[in-house]
């Protein structure tokens, strides 16, 4: 299939003295892109959806990224489709170029350039389409439903792809021509036991546990070596104080869910957001034990007034698997909660991000291919939520292993 090409953006970034408080001085903006909100892909379909909005339109898959360790090749992930679940709109996954400055275009480029080589719809095992809205849940056998909204997405050691999903929340296994083949199931504390396509009818009373609506399984890691993933709640389930009596958000403890692939062993750690009104976008292992977590506001624009990647390290955090409910806010003692460093601030006046053009909903981290200097590729993408008049972002930016404390790098399939 021919590819499309769909849009690049230039950046040329000034370096400052001045570091943002507890950012990593080194991080540099070194490239950004913007595509546009009219972009279609490559999925065929020609029907029209919410808000006559066309099918095939290439839009939400900032929600999340993957390098698939070849060149400059990436995975990319659509959620659910506009108007936040109310359209009929079919799941798919994305294959694009992403070529940081330097690259495809002469040596002295600042050109980032953006193409999307390859659609992918996503089906169960014996051919049904998944669907991003709400409605198509099952009450009996929620796992059997058709309903999906891909948060997060990594590449296997094997080849395939892991998917972690908001609605249940799962974290599934597609091949990479988009045939499920696996559900993970979490703990049963994170799951509701009363699923409703209208969100309000998922809070209290009708649920007293399990993730908040639109809060399940958010980010997605893989280690290293392949063996363990790792997935993030948006936000605190429901019976860890996640909650006011006016269903007003006040908790702060997340959970972070690790799986061991070969046996389904699960461990559990708290990451704890700095206040109640903000959420994780993405989870992105760098070592063994070491990842990075984004973390941000829900505002656009001139509203924007936090957003930044932190870097946590699981070695010394307690297992709270056995812990049926977390506080909202203050941990007991013997409780080690995953302690954070700032790597990242997307609000420092050095990356020129700040402004007008700030995208609400920053949700995507990769690292990609080496840069040309030895240090880290790392790739930031914004979810547009298939908004007619809301680009989508790409922001390339240079990390030094020293600002990340080492780094290990993916296995990744045999070419």
């Amino acid at each position: 299939m021919q590819r499309l090409t769909i849009g690049f953006g230039t950046a040329m970034v000034a370096a400052f003295s001045l570091a943002a408080p507890g950012a990593a001085a080194g991080v540099e903006l070194i490239g950004r892109a913007t595509v546009s909100a009219q972009a279609s892909d490559l999925s065929g379909l020609d029907n029209l959806i919410g808000n006559n909005i066309p099918h095939d339109r290439f839009g939400g898959w900032g929600s999340a990224i993957a390098w698939t360790g070849k060149g400059n090749r990436y995975i990319v992930a659509s959620d659910r489709g506009p108007g936040d679940g109310a359209s009929a709109f079919r799941c798919r996954v994305h294959e694009m170029e992403i070529v940081p400055p330097g690259l495809g275009g002469g040596s002295e480029s600042r050109e980032v350039k953006v193409t999307i080589e390859r659609t992918v719809m996503l089906t169960t095992s014996d051919g049904q389409p998944y669907w991003g809205n709400t409605g198509n849940y099952k009450t009996g056998d929620q796992a059997a439903g058709l309903r999906l909204d891909p948060e997060g997405v990594r590449l296997s050691r094997e080849g395939t792809l892991w998917v972690s999903e908001e609605y249940g929340p799962w974290i599934d296994e597609f091949s990479m021509d988009g045939l499920h083949l696996r559900r993970i199931t979490p703990p049963e504390k994170f799951l509701i036991a009363k699923p409703d396509g209208e969100p309000e009818r998922e809070l209290p009373p009708h649920n007293t546990s399990g993730r908040q609506p639109n809060r399940g399984f958010e980010g997605l890691a893989i280690s290293p070596d392949g063996s363990r993933i790792y997935t993030i709640l948006q936000g605190p389930l429901i019976q860890d104080g996640a909650l006011d009596g006016e269903n007003e958000r006040m908790g702060r403890n997340i959970r972070v869910l690790e799986v061991t692939l070969a046996t389904g062993a699960t461990r559990e750690f708290v990451y704890p957001l700095n206040s109640a009104s903000f959420g994780v976008s993405e989870i992105l292992a760098y070592s063994e034990t070491g990842m990075l977590v984004l973390e941000r506001d829900g505002k656009s624009g001139e509203k924007a007034k936090y957003r930044s990647v932190f870097a946590v390290d699981l070695a010394e955090a307690t297992d709270v698997s056995g812990i049926a409910a977390l506080p909202a806010v203050e941990l007991p003692k013997e409780i080690k909660p995953l302690r954070k460093r700032m790597v990242v601030d997307f609000m420092d006046r050095r990356h020129k991000l700040a402004g007008p053009e700030m995208p609400e909903k920053i949700e995507g981290l990769a690292f990609g291919p080496d840069l040309a200097d030895g240090r880290k590729l790392l790739v930031v993408t914004s979810d547009n939520d298939l908004k007619d008049d809301v680009p989508s972002h790409i922001w390339l930016f240079a990390v030094d292993t020293a600002d990340l404390g080492g780094f290990i790098p993916q296995t990744f399939a045999a070419p």
